[in-house]
């Protein structure tokens, strides 16, 4: 935990790499001191066809799912880092925006096999 998935639209539109992006959004969520680096999970989902408003914009939405526990101040400062990140690759995206929301815990199952690699936590 978290997980962050990032929704876009054409990076090679906006001269950007997933590798680039992905490390931007990590070292964002790092920075945020709230999570151990190697909890941090960032995944890209490219997103062919969208609608936004009459000129259809570029976009890069990064949403954090994470467990409880966070108060707003750390979500809103953590949303900052991740945000300026993504601003830092200096790229012509029209639409920057991060969301978190909290993971009902009661709801999360997770399975993890011995070759990812993982130590699980009792």
């Amino acid at each position: 935990m978290p997980h962050v998935i990032l929704h876009h639209s054409d990076l090679d539109a906006l001269g950007l790499t997933p590798d680039r992006l992905v490390d931007a959004v990590f070292h964002g969520m790092e920075a945020s001191e709230l999570f151990d680096p190697n909890d941090i999970k960032v995944r890209v989902v490219p997103v062919s066809h969208y609608r936004n408003g009459r000129n259809n914009y570029s976009f890069i939405h990064a949403e954090a799912r994470i467990m409880p526990g966070r108060t707003p101040a750390q979500k809103a400062a953590m949303s900052d880092l991740v945000l300026s990140a993504v601003q830092a690759l200096d790229t012509p995206v029209a639409s920057i925006t991060v969301e978190v929301s909290d993971i009902d815990r009661a709801c999360y199952a997770k399975a993890v096999t011995q070759e990812s690699g993982v130590t699980l936590k009792a």
